[in-house]
């Protein structure tokens, strides 16, 4: 039995009927099991649940910062799993993972740009770029023996000159791809020949379910990569918390961090004080 297995039981699962949950009230009393977003059954982990609760106790919710022991949290955590060191000053904290792909097409597509991405893909990477009034150019992945991998050649002849973003999805959902360090290679430095900013979501990498496997952040590959990319990343889907709308960017690059902020100003809120807390 492994700790997490000794920690929390995962024989009952809570009953979130009419609890306003989107997953399952979406089909009201129907005889039906909601597979059609990815929002677990299972509890927050004990350690979540005491956070949340001492800073209800405190009964202030005023408008919130991160704190500085938030920041070292994430930078620890991403040397420890990744040995990927990054600085406080790289991220940028937003409500939403979701947020921040259309933020992403919002401050790398001008009028008339376009972004690319590898499909099928989680729906939002297409609909953030129609939302900004961004055409989204599409290149099917392909099975080889067995494996879904990207068509490199065929992404070549989609770019255009118009082309300013790639929208990567890293592990992807929805093939299950662990992309290797050659692939993300390969991929990283198509986008540095033609100019692409490479945002990454990486919302995923907490979930791996094979021990052989290992989660590569694209931008902790080296400097020149960092350069070019914005890696999202939240502990909404490996914890269970997205109703609490805390995630984060990770952005080396000051031209493209300034311009998500720019991107951001005015439109996107801040992170709620549970959602830090969590």
């Amino acid at each position: 039995m492994t700790s997490t297995q000794a920690t929390f039981d995962f024989d009952q699962p809570a009953n979130r009927r009419a609890t306003g949950s989107s997953k399952w009230d979406k089909y009201g009393d129907r005889d039906i099991i909601p597979l059609w977003v990815a929002d677990m059954d299972f509890r927050s982990p004990p350690c979540v649940l005491e956070a949340l609760h001492a800073r209800v106790w405190h009964g202030i919710f005023g408008y919130t910062d991160p704190t500085d022991e938030l920041a070292q949290v994430i930078i620890g955590h991403l040397e420890t799993q990744y040995r990927w060191q990054i600085k406080k000053e790289w991220i940028i904290w937003l409500p939403g993972m979701v947020t921040g792909l259309n933020l992403a097409a919002r401050a790398f597509c001008d009028p008339g740009q376009q972004s690319i991405t590898a499909t099928p893909v989680y729906p939002p990477f297409l609909s953030a770029s129609a939302n900004q009034g961004r055409e989204a150019l599409r290149v099917p992945m392909v099975l080889n023996a067995d494996r879904w991998v990207w068509d490199m050649e065929r992404l070549d002849a989609t770019l255009t000159g118009r082309t300013s973003l790639f929208s990567l999805c890293n592990p992807h959902n929805p093939v299950g791809r662990v992309f290797t360090q050659d692939e993300l290679e390969g991929l990283a430095g198509r986008c540095a020949r033609h100019k692409l900013v490479l945002c990454s979501d990486e919302i995923h990498c907490g979930l791996l379910l094979d021990d052989a496997r290992k989660h590569i952040p694209v931008a902790s590959l080296s400097p020149e990569i960092s350069s070019l990319t914005v890696t999202l990343m939240a502990p909404s889907k490996t914890f269970n918390l997205p109703g609490l709308g805390c995630a984060f960017a990770i952005v080396s690059n000051p031209e493209l961090r300034a311009r998500m902020k720019r991107g951001a100003a005015g439109i996107v809120p801040r992170v709620n004080a549970l959602g830090f807390s969590a």
